[in-house]
C-alpha cells in the first residue's frame, strides 16, 4: 500500500496552486495529485475544449502571480480574451516550471476517503482508463486536500420522453465529442440554461452557421450578465477597475472602514448627498452591460427566447 505525506485531488488551478504551495515550503515531502481526467486543467481539461471556447478574461488577469501568462511564450495579446487551448497549456507549463509534473496521476478518481483513528486518510482509487477493468488502489496520505470544485459533476437536467429522442442529448462539458455532428452549418440545436457555459455554446453553435433556440427556464434568475471589457465612458479596463481602491469605496461592504478611509466612506455611505454620488456611480457603471443588451430589441428574438 502506498504511503504520502499529501494528496490532492483535482488538478485545476487550485488543486496546482495547493501541491506547488506545499512543495515550496516542505521540498522533501512525498507529495501525490490526483487527477480523473486524462489531462490537468480542471474545466480546463482538453476533452472539455471545443472550438472558439475562451475565457472571459484578458490577458495578464487569469495567471498565477508568480508565472505571468507572456505573449511572447503563449501567443495572447493584451487585450485579447484567452483561448481554452492556451489556458490547458499555461496549466502544463506551471507544473513544469515548478517541477511536480512527474507527481501528478491522470486518469485516477477518488472513490472513497476514509479518515483513521490515527490520522491518517485511507483514499480508494479506481483508474478511468477505458482498458483498465476498474482497477481499485488504496492510498495512505498523512494530508489531504480535496481541490475538486464545484463543477466537476455535470448536471443533466431529466427530460419526458428522452429516450426516444432522435438527437444528440448531452451535457456542454461533452460539446468536444459531438462537435463535428452539432457545430456546423444547417444544424438546430437547443441550449438549455443561461450560465456562462451556454453563452459559449450558444456563440460557437451560432458562428458555425447553426440555427440556434436558446432555451432559459422562467422560474429562475435569467441568463448571467455579459459585460464589455471596457466600461464607463472613459472606457476603463472593468477587470483591472475592480482592484483599485478608488472602486472599494462605492462598495458598502460592512468591514469598509478598516481600509483606513473611515471619513470617505462615511461621506459616500452615511449622507444625503453621499449616497446619490454612490448611485449615480453604479448606474453608469450598470449602463454598459445595459446597452450591450439591446438584442431582446430585435422582432424576431421573442420568438428565440423561451
Amino acid at each position: 500500500m502506498e504511503t504520502v505525506d499529501l494528496t490532492v485531488i483535482g488538478a485545476g488551478w487550485s488543486g496546482l496552486a495547493a501541491i506547488k504551495t506545499y512543495l515550496q515550503v516542505n521540498p522533501s515531502s512525498n507529495v501525490l495529485l490526483l487527477e480523473a481526467a486524462s489531462s490537468i486543467g480542471g474545466v480546463w481539461a482538453k476533452h472539455r475544449l471545443y472550438k472558439g471556447l475562451k475565457s472571459n478574461n484578458m490577458l495578464g488577469t487569469y495567471e498565477f502571480s508568480d508565472f505571468p501568462m507572456d505573449p511572447e511564450t503563449f501567443g495572447v495579446q493584451p487585450g485579447e480574451h484567452i483561448p481554452g487551448q492556451v489556458i490547458q497549456q499555461y496549466m502544463e507549463k506551471f507544473a513544469e516550471r515548478f517541477q511536480f509534473r512527474d507527481r501528478i496521476r491522470l486518469n485516477t478518481r477518488v472513490r472513497s476517503a476514509e479518515h483513521r483513528p490515527d490520522g491518517t486518510w485511507l483514499l480508494t482509487t479506481v483508474s478511468t482508463e477505458e482498458q483498465a477493468d476498474d482497477k481499485v488502489t488504496e492510498v495512505v496520505t498523512r494530508k489531504l486536500i480535496v481541490a475538486t470544485g464545484i463543477t466537476s459533476q455535470a448536471y443533466l437536467p431529466s427530460f419526458p420522453s428522452q429516450e426516444t429522442f432522435d438527437a444528440p442529448l448531452f451535457h456542454c462539458r461533452d460539446l468536444l465529442q459531438h462537435e463535428a455532428d452539432v457545430l456546423q452549418e444547417g444544424r438546430r440545436i437547443t441550449v438549455f440554461g443561461g450560465t456562462k457555459s451556454a453563452w459559449d455554446a450558444v456563440y460557437s453553435a451560432a458562428t458555425s452557421g447553426a440555427q440556434v433556440d436558446w432555451v432559459i427556464r422562467e422560474n429562475g434568475h435569467g441568463p448571467v450578465w455579459m459585460a464589455p471589457p471596457y466600461v464607463t465612458p472613459l472606457k476603463k479596463w472593468l477587470e483591472k477597475l475592480v482592484t483599485t481602491r478608488l472602486l472599494t469605496f462605492f462598495s458598502p461592504c460592512i468591514w469598509g472602514h478598516a481600509d483606513g478611509y473611515p471619513r470617505i466612506r462615511r461621506f459616500l455611505h452615511g449622507t444625503w448627498l453621499g449616497r446619490k454620488i454612490v448611485d449615480a456611480f453604479w448606474a453608469i457603471l450598470a449602463n454598459d452591460p445595459l446597452l450591450d443588451r439591446r438584442q431582446p430589441q430585435h422582432p424576431q428574438l421573442p420568438n428565440r427566447f423561451f
